[in-house]
This record gives C-alpha cells, sequence and structure tokens, in this order.
C-alpha cells in the first residue's frame, strides 16, 4: 500500500494529527509499503498533489485527518488561520481519475463526503457522527495494522470496529462502489 496522508487541524477545535501521523508511519515503515505526508494541507496541495497521482500513481490509497461537516465537506487549511473548505462534489471529480483503491475520512460527520465519493472509488471510510480524538487514533492503529498484515479491507475494517469500545455506537462506515454493469 501507497498511502497519502493528508492533515488539516483547526484552530478551534484542535486535533492530535501528528500522532495520527506517527502511528502510520510506524505501521507503513517498509519496503512494502509506502507514506507520503500532506500537513497543514491547503485545498490546493490536495488537488495538485491528486492532480499528479492521475500519471505518476504514487500513492493507491488516500487518509484524511482532519474535521469535515455535511455542510461544508472538508475542512482544509486556508491563508493564515482560516479554513478553507473542500465541497464533496469537488473532491469527488478530482478522484474520478486519481487512481485509488481506498479513502478514509477519519473526520466527525464525513458520511456525506464518503457517499458522494464511493462513487468513484472502491472503498471510502467515513464517520457518522463526531469522534473522540483518541478513538480516531485507535481505530487508524487497528485498521492500518489489519491492512498491513494482509488483511482484506473489509476484515481489516470489521476488526478495527471490533476493538473500539463495545457499549459504542459504531462511529465508522465502510461504502463499496457498485460494480459497474
Amino acid at each position: 500500500m501507497d498511502l497519502l496522508f493528508v492533515s488539516a487541524n483547526s484552530r478551534k477545535e484542535y486535533i492530535d494529527v501528528e500522532r495520527e501521523h506517527r502511528i502510520l508511519q510506524t505501521l507503513l515503515d517498509s519496503g512494502q509499503h509506502s507514506l507520503q505526508a500532506l500537513p497543514a494541507a491547503e485545498v490546493s496541495d490536495l488537488r495538485e498533489a491528486l492532480r499528479i497521482n492521475q500519471t505518476r500513481r504514487s500513492f493507491d490509497a488516500l487518509h484524511f485527518c482532519g474535521h469535515a461537516s455535511e455542510e461544508h465537506g472538508l475542512h482544509l487549511r486556508g491563508r493564515g488561520q482560516r479554513t478553507d473548505y473542500l465541497k464533496s462534489g469537488t473532491l469527488r471529480g478530482w478522484l474520478k481519475n486519481a487512481g485509488l483503491g481506498l479513502v478514509v475520512l477519519n473526520a466527525c460527520q464525513s458520511l456525506s463526503v464518503a457517499k458522494s465519493i464511493a462513487s468513484v472509488v472502491p472503498v471510502v471510510i467515513g464517520t457518522t457522527r463526531e469522534v473522540r480524538d483518541i478513538a480516531a487514533r485507535q481505530f487508524t492503529r487497528d485498521f492500518y495494522t489489519g491492512l498491513t498484515s494482509g488483511l482484506p479491507v473489509t476484515s481489516a475494517f470489521s476488526g478495527a470496529l471490533d476493538k473500539q469500545r463495545p457499549s459504542s455506537t459504531p462511529a465508522y462506515v465502510l461504502l463499496q462502489k457498485s460494480p459497474e454493469r
């Protein structure tokens, strides 16, 4: 797996993106996998990375760590300390020919974005509600541990959900693109 880690923090609602990045570095630090990072990502940074990937195919999966909302889509960095928003329809257009097999949106309330891009990416993981920072990092650790151990995506996902607190309703959902007929 060749993963692009995209992170964007918020001045108002801080999350520990650096720890999540470190988890992925540890898990993907081998000759079989690679990790590229796009920290403090702006809309233009992500657009350019996806554009380049259309021809170079330097990553086959994308992991977003940050904030999202039903109304605005993904929250990315803007100039200064502003937040810029990436609407789900725009992201769907950029992902259409980007060659990705997996997108993980580890951001609160990212289900609407996940549903939108599921038509152009084979497997998308999003969230149905707010997720605490520590739970998001635990999901990342468990999910990617499963993937790097050779489990199929659906098994790695189920395993990661099984390790979440049993009393909580799962916040994560896995969406699979319907096969074309």
